[in-house]
């Protein structure tokens, strides 16, 4: 029993170290909503947040992703979900988001990472009441440190 404990141990570790590429990364994301992007890794999972501007207007949002490694060296899926707000001319309007992307972190030698991903939503609160849109397809680059 001790052994499995101690295997478990291990294993959790090496997962954990290989989930921590980086603490933090800044860059950019374009898609549907573009704008500037900042990321904390916190061992397995993240918080990132973005201020994106689109139709004369912004959005600010915030997600919590979990991530997984896959592929080979380097290549981290992520998920999850969080809030937004946008503000474009008359428009106002508060929802929920999810996450869905394919991250590859380039070599140790080079601090950059670069991402696709998907993010659908629903409004909730706003102007045009609740409304789901279908999302959009963002392809982002950070600058890790």
């Amino acid at each position: 029993m001790k052994k499995f404990f101690a295997i478990a141990a291990l294993l959790v570790a090496t997962l954990t170290v290989s989930a921590q590429d980086y603490n933090w990364a800044i860059g950019l994301r374009g898609g549907g909503f573009s704008g500037l992007t900042a990321k904390q890794n916190m061992g397995g999972t993240a918080i990132e947040a973005g201020l994106s501007l689109y139709n004369g207007g912004f959005a600010i949002d915030g997600v919590y992703e979990w991530q997984e490694p896959v592929i080979g060296e380097g290549f981290h899926l992520y998920y999850g979900a969080g809030a937004y707000a946008q503000v474009a001319g008359e428009f106002f309007g508060l929802g929920a988001e999810a996450v869905i992307g394919l991250e590859y972190r380039l070599p140790i030698n080079f601090p950059l990472a670069i991402s696709l991903d998907y993010r659908p939503g629903i409004n909730v609160l706003g102007d045009a009441g609740v409304q789901f849109w279908g999302g959009n397809f963002g392809l982002g680059i950070k600058y890790c440190f």
